[in-house]
C-alpha cells in the first residue's frame, strides 16, 4: 500500500453470523456480531436465542455444539432484536455466504413482524473469490487458513470476527485503503436489505 493512500479511518463495518437449530431459516439459536473499524476488529460477541419450540436437529448440534438445554431459557429473537438492531441499523454489513445469513435475518425479521433496519451488505465469499482467485474453495475455514486468521468454526463469535478479518485481508491483498474501496475495486456493490 502506498503511503500516500492511508487507511480510511471512517471505514466501519459490522460482520454477522447465524448458527441455526434446524435447516429452517427461522431457527437461529446464536447470532454473532463483530465490528471492524479503523482497520481492525474492535469488538465481537454472540448471544444464545431460543429457536421456535426450542427444537434442534441432531446434525446442527453436531456442527455447532449448541443444545436445547442451553437455549431453553434464552430470549427469543424478538426479545433480543432491540440490542441486535443497534449494531445493524445504518451499518454496512459483512457476512460470509451472505445468501444464508441474510436470509436468516430477513426471515426472522419478517416472522416476528419487526421493522427492517436500514443496512447494506456485502458477501465476503464473493470478496474473497476476487481477492484470492488462487484458492480452490472460499469457505470461511479455507480463507482463514490461507490468511492466518484464527477460527473456531461454527462458533458465532469466532465466525463473525473471522468474516470481518477476511474483509480486512481482502483489502490488504489488493492494497486498498478501506473495505469500501476494496469492495468497489473488486467489482462488487453493497446490497440493500
Amino acid at each position: 500500500m502506498d503511503s500516500a493512500d492511508p487507511l480510511d479511518p471512517s471505514d466501519s463495518w459490522v460482520a454477522i453470523d447465524f448458527e441455526t437449530a434446524t435447516r429452517e431459516r427461522d431457527s437461529a439459536c446464536a447470532p454473532g456480531i463483530a465490528t471492524a473499524c479503523d482497520g481492525e476488529v474492535v469488538s465481537s460477541g454472540a448471544w444464545l436465542i431460543r429457536p421456535p419450540g426450542n427444537v434442534y436437529d441432531h446434525w446442527n448440534i453436531r456442527v455447532h455444539g449448541i443444545t436445547p438445554d442451553r437455549t431453553a431459557h434464552a430470549p427469543s429473537f424478538a426479545e433480543l432484536w432491540p440490542e441486535l438492531r443497534c449494531y445493524l441499523d445504518g451499518s454496512h454489513v459483512l457476512a460470509h455466504n451472505a445468501g444464508f445469513d441474510i436470509s436468516v435475518l430477513r426471515t426472522l425479521i419478517s416472522q416476528h413482524g419487526l421493522e427492517t433496519p436500514e443496512l447494506h451488505y456485502v458477501c465476503t465469499v464473493k470478496l474473497a473469490r476476487r481477492a484470492f482467485p488462487q484458492l480452490q474453495r472460499h469457505r470461511l475455514d479455507v480463507v482463514c487458513a490461507h490468511c492466518g486468521i484464527p477460527l473456531r468454526h461454527h462458533d458465532a463469535t469466532s465466525d463473525a470476527a473471522a468474516c470481518a478479518n477476511v474483509a480486512l485481508r481482502c483489502r490488504d491483498a489488493i492494497g486498498a485503503p478501506s473495505i469500501h474501496a476494496a469492495v468497489s475495486s473488486l467489482g462488487l456493490r453493497p446490497t440493500r436489505l
